[in-house]
């Protein structure tokens, strides 16, 4: 697939441990199963990203895609509720299950997730010079460079559950609030999403195609968060004069702040972290540079 808009236009997941009355029961799989339904297009975004981040972990061909487990490693179960008659009180989520060995998603999570950034639109062309300061007008993206983005954040969000799968890890899911409001823990807790999270820096090699474009967009993810705590009342897509001029990682002319308190961290957190891991595993030159020195610009929001 190609490099999705979120590297063409300046572009936007964490994970709450779950308590088992707030997550899908082990025994809502085969009611999934028979009533979810998925669209071709995100049928074929699916079966892309379980190519790139399960084929080619150690799980490699062992595992089963909308049909049950079997005697497969691990199942991969995901529906669309804008479609199906899947009446749980939590979809709009994902989730990995270890006693069936099932991760369940439904991909109007994603979907949510890109719309709240307008990372499901683009800048509307022009001719001419534009000042900086004067509002775009915005479309929706093309077809196929909206289907990389959901393949990016699919990448994202199975990778972090398979993360979890692979490390022997318990229940746990992607909650239902909104993204910006993913909290830094600090209990023990936090140690299991790291760990998680270090399975796709370890997975995603930026010297190889899949790598390199999956860390493209992971910066690219960057920015919109720092734009939105830099700009929050502004889409990602239109200039904020709270980010200093450059290229890389945005350097905010603000204090940029984030919360400590909760079971998890705080998506702008996660994502300086995973990118400061893969610096250390690749090299990545200006940019490893740049992500240790953008935290100068953090400050932790008193409670």
């Amino acid at each position: 697939m190609t490099v999705g808009r979120f590297a063409v236009a300046v572009l936007g997941l964490s994970v709450v441990v779950a308590i088992v009355a707030f997550v899908f029961r082990e025994d809502d799989v085969a009611y999934i199963l028979r009533l979810g339904k998925l669209d071709a297009r995100w049928q074929d975004v699916a079966r892309q990203s379980l190519a790139e981040i399960v084929e080619t972990s150690k799980i490699g061909k062992n595992y089963a895609f909308n049909e049950p487990r079997g005697n497969r490693g691990v199942a991969f179960i995901l529906f669309d509720s804008r479609l199906s008659a899947v009446r749980s009180r939590n979809v709009h989520s994902c989730g990995f299950y270890p006693a069936s060995r099932n991760i369940i998603c439904d991909v109007s999570f994603i979907d949510a997730f890109l719309a709240q950034r307008d990372l499901d639109k683009q800048i509307v062309p022009f001719e001419g010079n534009r000042p900086l300061d004067v509002m775009h007008e915005l479309e929706s993206l093309p077809p196929e460079l909206y289907d990389a983005n959901r393949s990016f954040m699919l990448q994202w969000v199975l990778g972090h559950e398979l993360g979890h799968f692979l490390a022997g890890h318990g229940a746990s899911h992607f909650a239902q609030t909104p993204l910006d409001e993913r909290v830094e823990a600090k209990s023990l807790l936090q140690s299991r999403e790291i760990e998680a999270d270090a399975f796709l820096a370890r997975h995603f090699d930026i010297k190889n195609e899949s790598g390199f474009r999956f860390y493209t967009n992971l910066i690219y993810l960057l920015n919109v968060e720092i734009h939105q705590k830099a700009c929050p009342s502004l889409s990602p897509l239109q200039y904020c004069k709270n980010i200093n001029a450059g290229a890389g990682i945005f350097s905010p002319s603000v204090v940029v702040h984030f919360k400590t308190s909760g079971s998890h961290p705080e998506y702008l957190i996660r994502l300086v972290r995973l990118l400061k891991e893969a610096h250390e595993l690749y090299d990545l030159g200006g940019i490893g540079y740049l992500n240790d020195r953008i935290v100068e610009h953090f400050e932790e929001k008193a409670m």
